[in-house]
């Protein structure tokens, strides 16, 4: 009889580990505490003028795709559809307005600091570089322990470099607070810039990948053959080892009998759940820091279709053009609107304006639902890089085995899954996908390396050479 793995947390992590799992012959127990799999991938289906409805995504829109070779795999095996999507930015301030063409005032204000910004990509490049291997693919997962980079805040070098924090706080803040889902970004470390300008250049527009349809399909299929397993509205209140295997209980007081565990949510509910936490769990799940501990803009959202929100002016070519809107008011608030419908393959057509709106200041209509954001960020601060690095030293323990975004350099959604398929390779279960694509073999390897002691970990080889690899170069200004 095979074994009984318990997963507990429905995001891409937690499925990417179950989907694993069960192809390798295992049982498996899916629990996620909302009313639904997918995490932050969430599906929203939004009343139409006719009566019917239509599904998008509102927080997981897009991914670039130079970087996601393991997602877009799965993707294929899944049957689910890839298209293009334009990726663009418009910051409105109280000194005027600022999106990526070239011609505002604010961006011929700041021209000089533009110049000192390419320089300053440019430098960090050239030290990641001499710290990394000279022949490797386009990767998130590429990562020396020895760069000094990794403990340098890019605020500082930034400032180091001349830029000012105006032009952090009008245009570097209002962009990217999209991609880390929130506005304090001062502890980012340097070395990920030249990532941060390849997928969300400053000056210009991008683009990236997203689903032909809604994520909801890419949960539903991934869970198809195990469906009956799958345990929503479960929110997991401990786990406890009784008699060589563990007791999974949650809320309701409903009870699970499995032989290990997974844990695929956030870390301090592992560390609830759990009935004797060890002192290294303790020290490293009890210290992980999410964007909510530091930053609460992001923690609340409003689903609606007020345009009211977009400034007049501009508010047609907001809707039709643009993906993001971010409003600085005259305090340095920020207020950060995902314009779902201006180009969503699945949306754009369908005439009715599809807003996600955070931090809102303003009285809204129209309004879907309001949300507080159930799973966590992670921050991309050194604090965190050092959880990461020695959550390994828990991998497996006891029968316990880690995934998500607190086991990852930070929490995109290919990361995530990837720390799923580790998870689920630790435990025993093969590699799932094709090995015909050496980018997306080579970054298992890597995310193996972040993720398991040397012991545990076994280096895969592709079926094809590396110089048969697709080639990256035409994708190498896509966006986040």
């Amino acid at each position: 009889m095979s074994e009984t793995i318990g997963i507990v947390g429905g995001g891409i992590a937690g499925v990417g580990a179950a989907w694993s799992l069960h192809r390798a012959g295992y049982q498996v127990e899916l629990f996620e505490k909302g009313p639904a799999l997918g995490g932050n991938a969430k599906t929203f289906r939004w009343p139409l003028k006719d009566g019917g409805h239509a599904e998008s995504p509102l927080l997981v829109v897009a991914w670039p795709q130079m970087y996601y070779h393991n997602y877009e795999l799965l993707l294929k095996e899944l049957g689910v559809g890839i298209t293009t999507l334009p990726i663009s930015y418009f910051v409105q301030t109280p000194d005027g307005h600022f999106c990526q063409d070239g011609q505002t005032a604010i961006q011929a204000r700041f021209a000089h600091e533009f110049r000192r910004w390419e320089k300053l990509v440019a430098f960090v490049a050239k030290v990641n570089g001499f710290f990394l291997p000279k022949k490797r693919h386009d990767s998130l997962y590429h990562f020396s322990y020895f760069n000094p980079l990794n403990f340098i805040p890019l605020y500082w070098l930034a400032r180091a470099f001349g830029i000012s924090s105006d032009f952090w706080n009008t245009i570097f803040v209002p962009i990217h607070c999209a991609s880390f889902i929130t506005t304090s970004m001062r502890g980012v470390p340097a070395v990920i810039l030249p990532l941060l300008e390849s997928i969300v250049p400053l000056e210009e527009p991008g683009r990236m990948g997203t689903w032909v349809g809604a994520p909801r399909q890419v949960f539903d299929r991934m869970t198809a053959s195990f469906s009956d397993h799958v345990h929503t509205s479960h929110e997991v209140t401990s786990v406890k080892r009784r008699e060589g295997r563990f007791v999974i209980e949650d809320k309701e007081g409903r009870s699970y009998t499995v032989d290990k565990v997974v844990f695929a949510c956030d870390a301090a509910s592992v560390l609830r759940s759990l009935e004797s936490p060890s002192w290294l769990q303790r020290a490293l799940l009890g210290n992980a820091e999410y964007v909510d501990d530091v930053d609460p803009t992001f923690s609340r959202f409003v689903v609606h279709s007020d345009t009211t929100v977009l400034p007049e002016p501009h508010r047609e070519r907001i809707l039709s053009d643009f993906n993001t809107y971010s409003e600085i008011d005259e305090s340095g608030s920020l207020e950060c609107t995902f314009v779902i419908s201006a180009q969503n393959p699945s949306t754009k057509d369908e005439g009715v304006p599809m807003l996600v709106t955070f931090n809102s200041t303003k009285p809204l209509s129209e309004v879907q639902k309001r949300i507080e954001l159930p799973h966590p960020t992670h921050t991309m601060s050194f604090r965190n890089l050092i959880i990461m690095t020695m959550v390994r030293f828990l991998q497996g323990k006891g029968g316990i085995y880690y995934c998500g975004t607190f086991t990852t350099p930070e929490g995109g959604h290919d990361l995530s899954f990837m720390s799923g398929l580790v998870a689920a390779k630790a435990v025993g279960a093969p590699y799932p996908l094709p090995r015909d694509n050496p980018h997306a073999v080579a970054d298992f390897n890597q995310m193996q390396r972040i993720m398991l002691r040397s012991g545990a970990r076994e280096t895969i080889r592709p079926s094809i050479s590396a110089k048969d690899a697709p080639a990256q170069g035409a994708t190498r200004r896509a966006g986040v």
